[in-house]
């Protein structure tokens, strides 16, 4: 073997001695592999083979991890403080048991750089059945309390919420664990809620049902009563949050519809929408994917018949599937049952004298469904139609009668997602301000229905976003901040709130001038930064707007002390930036810019070749054709600042280079721009610089033809005269010349 780790690694001068294995073309085919040791043998077997060899405080270990995902930090948490005394043989023997097998990928929603393993067929139901009750909230405990340390505000706390119903939480209580937000915001990782959903129903089982739930004496099932009995049950639930409830309301309904095909009587779309529903609802409660694709197959049943309610049940279960596929990373199967989806929302409500209430339902439920389907294919017609449908329900809406928040608040959501899409300025006013209109109406009636705080301040931040787009307004949005920032509770929230204010300093900045408005942009964001989880994926895009704040200010009078704040965070921004995210390149732009400052005030080389190879990085990588450019006009700067070093003559060559690709990417820019103007601008000053260039390397000839092109693009924009003086003048200077 030395031999061939010394060839592998090819540390040595000379050649190792090998030989090589011919295969004839008729060669027949190795023997199967043997089965790996262990394998087949049942979850009983296994445990008794790891019971005889593992130390008594293996086996405990084993035995808590059966209530905890099968992370690695997790499971060394646990260990820590379920089994002080332990160390880390005892977690080796479990991991080298037999029992485990790593997982090739890291689940939906967790980081991909941890290691996550899956008990083997059989042995998580065998362990689970020695865990105790009071062992189990212990372990439920320590998860619940990871997951706000690690993953902040992600969706629900599953294993807290599994703890409140274990350790009957009182109703206020139970109320804070439900999920706050929204159904599809970004979730814990899948086995937080598989683990927690299979913990209930090891210490929650449905008790059996008495013979009057189940029906009349001559056997006949008395559906309309176990309706009524689930309906009774799902709102227990809504009441103290207890998850039973829903458990006891399911199996109810599992019974009542498994007995109506066993009487030959046709299905009853009702009490088949009714299990639908419940199944969905504990399918919010528990994240179980059996009960998804359960609630689907009662959501068909239901539809069969073409009822109203049995094709939005239908259609509610599609949207949550849809969501899950999209977590998982399949985008077209999410995109497919979003499509069906709005199809059976749109037949809902094209319906004949359809209820008033469940008309307002769908209507909200279908402009959900348009926009995930906007997020995925971009395409804006979704949202004009989001917006069509909400004013048509609005339009029918009886004067005398206020209109329900969920109206003005998907209204404005739509036009603010619009101007968001728009690339015209005068669509981005437009719909920014219609937008601010619908949820100002929509905050002040969130406020008369007494709605919580939490959704109040969600809507107040969109007012915040809508008025920081318009720009008669922007102004307001202060006030607004402030309304918002009195309600916040949670860090998230005041973090959302902080980020806001540092927004409106900027733009302050950028209307009136004042440079200690992006001083105080920076601390805004300083601080809602740490009030968020560094795991959050909004935390990288938090930091790029401090660094970017910090970065500006450096540009300005006295901005020195602000230069290297600005490379500490935007260095730390690209750190939490994944190699694949799209935002890379902008981020590696922004990193490369401020070492570039700094390096204008040191005068340090090794900032000068980091800040190139990351404008290389930037140019090479980046999708967008302005990101494109701005990088390799950054590059040519740079290239030309090296040459003042080192004169090497090869440095201009690649600076000419870097701003033709610059000028080449703004015309492509410009291209798929509304407003072509920054396009042309950056353009314009590229191809300046190339003939600056060409000066340099004593070329007048190409020196003037880029000064002409660059001279084009400027008496493109509306202010040419004042900021292409520059080019005529070094034009006319080469033709003094000659």
């Amino acid at each position: 073997l030395g031999a061939w780790a010394g060839l592998l690694a090819g540390t040595g001068p000379g050649g190792v001695p090998a030989a090589v294995g011919w295969v004839r073309s008729d060669q027949p085919p190795a023997e199967p592999a043997r089965a790996r040791a262990g394998a087949g043998r049942s979850g009983t077997e296994l445990l008794a083979r790891f019971r005889a060899s593992a130390s008594p405080s293996a086996v405990r270990l084993a035995v808590y991890l059966a209530a905890a995902p099968l992370s690695l930090p997790v499971m060394q948490l646990i260990q820590r403080t379920m089994l002080p005394d332990s160390g880390p043989a005892e977690l080796s023997e479990v991991l080298l048991s037999g029992l485990l097998r790593r997982l090739d990928g890291a689940p939906t929603g967790s980081p991909a750089d941890g290691l996550w393993f899956t008990f083997v067929d059989g042995v998580h139901e065998e362990l689970l059945a020695e865990l105790g009750q009071d062992e189990a909230q212990l372990v439920l405990k320590h998860c619940s309390g990871y997951v706000t340390r690690r993953f902040g505000g992600a969706g629900p706390n599953f294993p807290a919420l599994a703890l409140a119903q274990l350790s009957g939480a009182e109703a206020a209580e139970a109320e804070v664990l439900r999920a706050p937000g929204e159904e599809h915001a970004p979730a814990l990782p899948r086995p937080f809620a598989e683990v927690a959903a299979k913990v209930l129903r090891r210490f929650l089982p449905v008790a059996p049902l008495s013979s009057r739930e189940h029906g009349d004496r001559r056997g006949t099932p008395a559906q309309s009563r176990a309706v009524g009995r689930a309906r009774a049950l799902a709102a227990a639930f809504e009441e103290d949050g207890q998850v039973r409830h829903l458990l006891a309301a399911v199996e109810l309904l599992r019974q009542a519809t498994a007995e109506r095909p066993a009487a030959g009587q046709r299905a009853d779309p009702e009490l088949w929408s009714e299990l639908a529903e419940g199944l969905l609802r504990l399918w919010r409660a528990q994240r179980d994917g059996e009960l998804l694709v359960e609630a689907r197959q009662a959501a068909q049943a239901a539809a069969h018949a073409g009822a109203p309610r049995g094709r939005t049940v239908l259609a509610r279960v599609l949207h949550a599937a849809a969501g899950e596929r999209r977590a998982a990373g399949d985008t077209r199967g999410a995109l497919e049952l979003w499509r069906l989806a709005d199809r059976e929302f749109a037949a809902v409500q094209a319906t004949p004298g359809l209820d008033r209430a469940a008309a307002l339902g769908v209507t909200l439920d279908r402009v959900e469904v348009l926009t995930a389907q906007w997020r995925l294919g971009g395409d804006s017609a979704l949202l004009q139609e989001s917006v069509g449908i909400v004013e048509a329900v609005a339009d029918a809406w009886p004067t005398d009668e206020p209109q329900p928040s969920g109206l003005w608040l998907a209204h404005g959501r739509a036009l603010l997602l619009l101007a968001d899409a728009a690339q015209d300025v005068e669509r981005v006013e437009v719909h920014a301000g219609q937008a601010a209109d619908s949820l100002r109406q929509g905050c002040w009636a969130l406020e008369s229905e007494g709605a919580p705080a939490r959704v109040r301040v969600r809507a107040l931040l969109d007012l915040v976003d809508a008025l920081l787009r318009t720009e008669r307004e922007w102004r307001r949005a202060g006030e607004v901040i402030e309304a918002a920032s009195r309600l916040a509770e949670e860090p998230a929230a005041r973090s959302a709130c902080l980020s806001r204010a540092g927004r409106l300093a900027v733009r302050v900045f950028e209307v009136d001038g004042e440079v200690g408005e992006l001083e105080t942009a920076a601390a805004r964001f300083e601080e809602a930064s740490r009030l968020v989880s560094r795991d959050r994926p909004e935390y990288s895009a938090l930091i790029e707007e401090w660094g970017a704040a910090l970065l500006r200010r450096a540009d300005r009078e006295d901005g020195g002390p602000f230069v290297s704040r600005a490379v500490r965070v935007l260095r730390d921004c690209r750190m939490e930036t994944a190699a694949g995210d799209p935002r890379l390149p902008g981020r590696l732009l922004l990193l490369g810019q401020a070492l570039t400052a700094r390096y204008r005030d040191s005068v340090d080389m090794v900032d000068l070749r980091e800040a190139e190879h990351l404008f290389q990085r930037a140019a090479r990588t980046a999708e967008h054709p302005l990101t494109r450019a701005r990088a390799y006009l950054e590059l040519g700067d740079t290239h030309r600042r090296v040459f003042r070093h080192t004169q090497g003559l090869e440095r201009l060559d690649q600076a000419a280079e870097a701003y033709r690709r610059a000028a080449s990417a703004a015309r492509a820019a410009e291209a798929e721009a509304g407003d072509p103007a920054e396009a042309v601008r950056l353009a314009a000053i590229a191809l300046h610089q190339r003939g600056a260039v060409f000066e340099a390397a004593r070329r007048p000839l190409a020196a003037g033809d880029a000064y002409r092109a660059a001279l084009q693009q400027w008496r493109r924009l509306p202010d040419e005269e004042k900021s292409g003086a520059e080019t005529v003048a070094r034009l006319e200077a080469l033709l003094r010349d000659r």
